[in-house]
């Protein structure tokens, strides 16, 4: 059989992969690299440096037909250690300007070492750099250039249904800024929209698009959104840009059905392969934008899947518009310390094998961290990921044990920061003073965007964290500890976990960044060996569409049984762990066959489903709920069916007074009210977790009257400090106050109980906001449809946590809750009231002696300046 032809790049891609003497020189590049890493005579011979660079250069110019990256991730690393090991060799220098030309890499280096070298051998290598530099301009942005694959990905944001994966490195949010800058600066007049999966990442990319559009906004007579309580503000603005979790967009479209939007960027869309009750709002968010005479242009963007086309199913578009990067702009390394056989290796991603270094005794995982982060003679900075919030706070302790105090301003102020916004005898405030702090959810957002700002400007060298920075959040890293494969009481994915290492070594920041992953004590540990070589050696399965997870054949029937019976509870369900998450696919389905749309999930159902079963389905429904069509996704018509009663009944008419008449909280009314709703919303059923359900009465009761204590004080604007101080001293005489199942007690090894009291604190203050806040929502809709008369709003005063009307104003134009109270506190010389928007912020708020309220107003005044007088 006569070969196919091949092509140059081809037959070198063959040939480079059977190549032992390759083989051999990058195993004794990774064990010299790994000696001058820990500070240990390092030395390549001259020859394999040579030949090492030889390789690079044709490995860069490789490719087989399949579009394998391996040879160019390869040519990268040599390069990239060899700069590392050779700062000065003129050789490596030559020889890095050229791969790195292969490779698409035009930046601009910061460290001296990846600086473009002259020669006049080099000269039209210069020539040909300058002249793609050009090429390669971010539209919009002429100070920055495309790297390796970017330029694709962009030009496809502008396709009618595109989806993209890329390496967690690559940028992908970083490039939908850019096209949306682009857009914007081209005077067009566009709604844009973004969906992220956490608040962590509106707050980065809502900071982001603020500076780098700047006065471009209100020129453009465009705002930024982040919540549906900011699109409701009547300012003279015709364009938007909302960046939004999937809820708040899923929320927004339905409450707005004029609201179009000319671009969706789904970003971090794999969050819709998760089994979470959460991912059905991109379910929702599409069935509603399919309902449109013009849809957007939709964009998928995710980190490192192999089938991005699977998204595509969502919109039923076959033009199969998507794009697999597998070439990544950085490189690692990877070490992983066997606490059960005691050795330390590196490992080998061309060959896929383990090279062993040296014993290793030490079994405990703080100290394991702190002899590494000795050894390390550089001044790097490094995460530390744990499966669990416990292990973070309690190894942060015994790790700061070892270190000093540091001498900096700046950390005292972040020390500071921390102290007045959450509580003086909060731990984290000593931690920062070393240099060390912990990343975890219960943190208020405007607290980890202080460490997180503090750790990119180069203040703290170490966090430790849990999964909330697997949420895209970008941080500059040179090392990553993983300490476990863990993530809560489930285990990390496979590609959790490669997006997980993959934030090390940052793009614009370092092209190399160290990996070190620690095994568990036991041979059969969850996070043993094997389980991490595995993740490492395996190809990423293909992904499915949560929904089609879910339904199985067995599933899918008991929904049926349940809706056949207008059983919207689906009492047939017998799997618990994912009950949520198939009641929520069952409201979803529901409304998707009231409304006879044929969305993803209802062609899932019908793989199991005849139309007889549809007709039987929704006979049942329209019998026992004949007035509702299952609109609200958050809701089953069960829930509005009480509801209603209850409101035309009066049993409930308005939500009850925050204070009594001797100006105390009303506790007694506000947890008969609490009462009262988990009636209607059958909270013991769809929010077991939320009111202990299995627990007893007692317990049931009192969970509920802690919440109602805790609303209050929230929504009257008491300061987190002062809750604190309140819950301090409830727990002098009753020790469970808000933990009546007495789960956090076990977080008692190295941290004080005010910390544990402060963590709880805030822990069920964002389950109150997130679960609480959707129900208020709920009523406050209700009432206003039934035409009742009600002025104190609970929805907008737990989102806002201030029943102040002025204070709300100004957090929807973009000031924290802090701040709001600052400007309250000083309304006589900041706040002219009867502007033409109820009230107009002086300029003396550009001179108040609040650093926060400065630096928040120069953002505000950017997005919204009419509020300005």
């Amino acid at each position: 059989m006569v070969e196919q032809s091949r092509t140059l790049a081809e037959y070198l891609y063959d040939n480079l992969h059977q190549n032992s003497y390759l083989k051999k020189l990058i195993q004794r590049l990774l064990l010299e690299y790994s000696y001058y890493l820990f500070d240990a005579n390092f030395s390549l011979e001259k020859k394999e440096k040579i030949d090492l660079l030889k390789f690079a250069d044709l490995l860069s110019k490789a490719k087989n037909s399949r579009g394998s990256a391996d040879c160019k991730n390869l040519s990268l690393k040599i390069i990239a250690l060899l700069n590392e090991m050779y700062p000065e060799d003129p050789s490596v220098n030559l020889v890095s300007n050229s791969v790195l030309s292969s490779l698409n890499n035009y930046l601009p280096r910061k460290v001296s070492v990846y600086s473009k070298v002259s020669t006049i051998d080099f000269l039209w290598n210069e020539v040909m750099d300058n002249y793609n530099t050009l090429k390669r301009r971010i539209p919009g942005d002429e100070k920055q250039t495309f790297v390796g694959c970017q330029d694709k990905v962009f030009a496809s944001l502008n396709k009618k249904v595109n989806s993209f994966s890329a390496p967690t490195s690559m940028g992908k949010t970083y490039l939908i800024k850019k096209y949306i800058e682009y857009r914007v600066k081209s005077g067009e007049e566009l709604n844009f929209a973004i969906t992220v999966p956490s608040k962590a990442l509106i707050t980065e990319i809502r900071s982001s698009l603020l500076e780098d559009l700047d006065v471009e906004l209100s020129q453009n007579s465009y705002r930024i959104i982040s919540s549906s309580e900011e699109y409701a503000l009547q300012y003279k603005n015709r364009n938007y840009i909302f960046v939004m979790t999937p809820e708040r967009l899923s929320n927004l479209l339905s409450e707005d059905s004029e609201l179009r939007l000319n671009y969706l960027f789904i970003d971090e869309s794999q969050k819709a392969t998760e089994m979470d009750s959460r991912s059905i709002y991109y379910y929702d968010i599409i069935d509603q934008i399919k309902t449109w005479r013009q849809m957007p242009k939709i964009t998928f963007a995710s980190p490192l899947i192999s089938n991005p086309d699977l998204f595509l199913e969502l919109v039923d578009n076959n033009d199969q518009n998507y794009i697999r990067v597998n070439e990544s702009p950085v490189t690692q390394n990877k070490f992983i310390i066997d606490r059960y056989d005691k050795t330390f290796s590196v490992y080998n991603d061309w060959d896929k094998n383990l090279q062993k270094l040296s014993p290793f005794s030490e079994a405990s995982i703080p100290h394991i961290v702190l002899q590494i982060l000795n050894k390390i003679t550089k001044n790097t900075q490094s995460l530390i990921y744990y499966g669990s919030k416990a292990d973070v706070m309690s190894d942060a302790v015994i790790i700061s044990r070892e270190l000093p105090n540091i001498n900096s301003s700046e950390l005292q102020k972040l020390s500071d920061y921390i102290s007045r916004k959450i509580h003086p005898n909060y731990v984290l405030v000593d931690l920062v003073k070393k240099g060390i702090a912990f990343h975890i959810g219960e943190l208020p957002l405007d607290v980890r965007t202080k460490i997180e700002e503090a750790y990119r400007n180069g203040i703290l060298k170490t966090i430790l964290c849990t999964s909330t920075l697997l949420e895209g959040v970008n941080l500059p890293a040179d090392n990553i500890f993983v300490t476990s494969l863990n993530n809560g009481k489930n285990k990390l994915s496979q590609l959790e976990f490669l997006n997980l290492i993959g934030r090390v070594g940052r793009l614009g920041h370092s092209m190399l960044g160290n990996v070190f992953l620690i095994t568990g004590e036991k041979e059969k540990s969850h996070s043993n060996l094997p389980a991490y070589l595995r993740y490492l050696n395996q190809k990423l399965k293909k992904e499915k569409l949560s929904v089609e997870k879910a339904l199985k054949p067995k599933q899918v029937a008991a929904i049926k049984k349940s809706l056949n019976k207008g059983d919207i509870g689906l009492t047939t369900i017998d799997d618990k762990k994912n009950y949520d998450f198939l009641r929520k696919i069952s409201l979803i389905y529901i409304k998707e066959i009231n409304y006879n749309q044929k969305g993803f999930t209802r062609k899932q159902f019908r793989k199991s489903l005849s139309d007889k079963d549809e007709e039987g389905i929704v006979k049942a429904l329209r019998s026992k709920y004949p007035n509702d069509r299952q609109e609200d996704v958050n809701f089953s018509a069960d829930q509005a069916n009480l509801l209603k009663q209850s409101i035309n009944s009066e049993d409930i008419s308005e939500f009850p007074p925050i204070f009594k008449d001797d100006n105390k909280l009303d506790v007694d009314n506000t947890y008969n009210f609490f009462v009262k709703l988990s009636g209607v919303f059958k909270w013991n059923l769809y929010e077991q977790k939320f009111v202990n359900a299995g627990a007893d009465k007692k317990t049931q009761e009192k969970t509920l009257e802690d919440y109602a204590k805790l609303t209050l004080l929230w929504i009257s604007g008491y300061s987190l400090k002062d809750i604190c101080d309140f819950a301090i001293e409830i727990r002098k005489y009753d020790p469970t106050f808000l933990d009546r199942l007495d789960q956090d007690r076990r977080l008692s090894v190295n941290i004080n109980w005010d910390t544990i009291t402060i963590n709880t604190v805030m822990r069920q203050l964002n389950k109150i906001i997130f679960v609480l806040g959707k129900y208020f929502l709920k009523v406050a809709k209700e009432l206003s449809t039934n035409e009742s008369q009600f002025e104190n709003n609970w929805y907008r005063y737990l989102e806002y946590g201030t029943n102040s009307e002025l204070r709300i104003w100004l957090q929807q134009n973009g000031y924290s809750r802090e701040s709001s109270q600052f400007i309250e506190a000083n309304a006589e010389k900041l706040i002219i009231n009867n502007g033409s928007f109820g009230w107009l912020i002086t300029n003396a708020i550009n001179k108040v002696d609040d650093f926060d309220v400065v630096n928040e107003t120069k953002e505000v005044r950017t997005n919204v300046p009419e509020i300005f007088n």
